[in-house]
C-alpha cells in the first residue's frame, strides 16, 4: 500500500513539471508584453512632454519667428526649437532627429469667436518592441502634439 502511494506522488510530480513546462512560455510572453506596454505608455508621455516643452519655448518673444522675408532668421528659430525638443528627449534616452519635429508658429486658434495664432509642435518617434524581429509585432509609432497660444 505504501509503495503504491509513493508511485502516485511521483507521477503527480512529473505531471506538474510537464504542465509547468507547457505554461511557462505563455507566462513569459505575457510578462514581456506587460512590461513592453508599460514602457510604451511611459515613452508616449515623455514624447508628449517634449512637444509641450517645445511649444512652451516657442510662444515666447525670444523664439518668435521673424518677418516672413527673413528666411535665415526663421530657419534659426525653428532649428533652436527643434534642438530643444531633441535635447529633452535625449535626457530620457530617446533618440530622434530634428526632422522628427515639426514647428508651426502660425497655427490658427479660436479664442471664443476671435481668431489668433498659436504654436503647434509635433514630435514623432518610432519605438521598437522588446520582443524584437520574428514576432508579428512591429515598431510602435508614438506622436506628441502640443498647441500653446502665442504670447506676442
Amino acid at each position: 500500500m505504501r509503495r503504491a502511494h509513493s508511485l502516485t506522488q511521483q507521477d503527480q510530480r512529473g505531471a506538474v513539471m510537464v504542465e509547468f513546462a507547457i505554461i511557462l512560455p505563455l507566462l513569459l510572453f505575457m510578462f514581456v508584453g506587460i512590461v513592453d506596454f508599460g514602457l510604451i505608455i511611459r515613452e508616449h508621455q515623455i514624447v508628449q512632454n517634449a512637444a509641450r516643452e517645445g511649444a512652451r519655448i516657442s510662444v515666447t518673444k525670444e523664439y518668435r519667428i521673424a518677418t516672413a522675408g527673413d528666411a535665415t532668421a526663421q530657419a534659426a528659430v525653428e532649428t533652436a526649437i527643434k534642438n530643444r525638443v531633441v535635447q529633452y528627449l535625449q535626457q530620457e534616452n530617446i533618440t530622434i532627429t530634428t526632422n522628427d519635429v515639426t514647428v508651426d508658429q502660425g497655427f490658427p486658434i479660436n479664442f471664443g469667436g476671435t481668431w489668433g495664432t498659436a504654436s503647434q509642435i509635433t514630435v514623432s518617434y518610432s519605438r521598437p518592441m522588446l520582443v524584437g524581429n520574428g514576432w508579428p509585432f512591429g515598431p510602435v509609432d508614438l506622436t506628441g502634439v502640443s498647441v500653446f497660444r502665442n504670447l506676442y
